[in-house]
């Protein structure tokens, strides 16, 4: 039996798959049995799941936030599908690589290598002049595991594996083309701005499969935690000049959206560029994904970050 992904379930067909369990939960049934009432989703959908048989001989085999291997058959209930599972396992390429199992199956990821998207933004910090290039070096190098691998945001503008990075790529390699047009600029200023704008991401969202903010991201915030980082990068840099820091750190609190929490207004020109660049990747990649998620033919409706009916052709 081939592996399926949700997008093809269809009601009574049996399926074998690997998916990413993002809740599981041990019930009660109005009897007294135990089963297991899950949440499986893939890079093409999601669906809710039971398991009621040997529930408590499955229950430890494993974990919300693993990567599973499932048999069963799709249901219906309430006129949604949903899938009957018959076993289930913690899916590990050890056990499973054989039979096709793989990450890029469960979860979505950018589309590049990120090993490219990795040496992209390298280029580009290796281009910039002294101090920025050591300092944006120093910070880079410090949180490369995360940066490669965390989303653009949770639930936002390139919420996918990598997508932090992706975003990294274009604003910068967009920038670039577009500064020879604006001399005045500090082109240095500019793209260190733009490297470092979100660098608190690495604190406020983990690297587990299933993103979500950690602690410090839902108390303190992502803005805060990239002004944190900064200045401790600062701190630690021989003799960094102050003028260049508190431009730093002036982007970073004006590059989202005045009422944003903690935004402010743009206070000076590279400030302004990195704001309008940043919203610019936000805003295309929020519509873009509205757009090709929407069922609807012609037109999306109206219930999204837009409020407004998008043209689809």
């Amino acid at each position: 039996m081939k592996l399926v992904q949700i997008s093809d379930f269809k009601l009574g067909r049996s399926i074998q798959g690997f998916y990413l369990c993002k809740e599981k939960h041990l019930r009660y049934t109005r009897s007294g049995d135990l089963f297991l009432d899950m949440v499986f989703s893939d890079s093409t959908g999601t669906i809710s799941g039971k398991l009621w048989e040997m529930a408590d001989q499955f229950q430890d085999r494993f974990a919300s936030g693993d990567p599973v291997a499932v048999k069963g058959k799709v249901t219906e209930f309430n006129d949604h599908l949903q899938l009957t599972v018959t076993q289930v396992n913690q899916a590990t390429h050890r056990q499973y690589g054989k039979y096709g199992f793989s990450l890029d199956l469960i979860i979505n990821s950018v589309e590049e290598p990120l090993d490219k998207l990795w040496n992209r933004v390298l280029k580009v910090i290796l281009s910039l002049r002294e101090p920025y290039k050591k300092f944006t070096q120093n910070i880079f190098m410090e949180h490369e595991q995360k940066i490669r691998v965390i989303p653009g945001s949770v639930q936002h503008h390139n919420p996918i594996r990598g997508g932090f990075l992706k975003h990294l790529v274009t604003t910068t390699e967009i920038s670039m083309d577009i500064l020879p047009y604006y001399p005045a600029l500090n082109k240095d200023l500019v793209l260190c701005g733009i490297l470092l704008h979100d660098i608190g991401k690495v604190e406020s969202t983990n690297d587990n499969l299933q993103a979500d903010y950690t602690d410090a991201g839902r108390v303190i915030g992502d803005v805060t935690l990239s002004v944190n980082i900064v200045q401790n990068a600062a701190s630690s840099f021989k003799n960094f000049p102050e003028e260049i820091l508190l431009k730093l750190e002036h982007i970073i609190l004006s590059h989202r959206t005045v009422g944003d929490v903690g935004a402010i207004g743009s206070g000076f020109a590279e400030a302004l560029f990195v704001h309008y660049i940043n919203i610019l990747d936000d805003q295309l990649n929020l519509m873009l994904n509205t757009i090709v998620k929407d069922s609807n033919q012609g037109w999306t409706n109206n219930h999204n970050q837009f409020c407004s009916e998008l043209y689809k052709k």
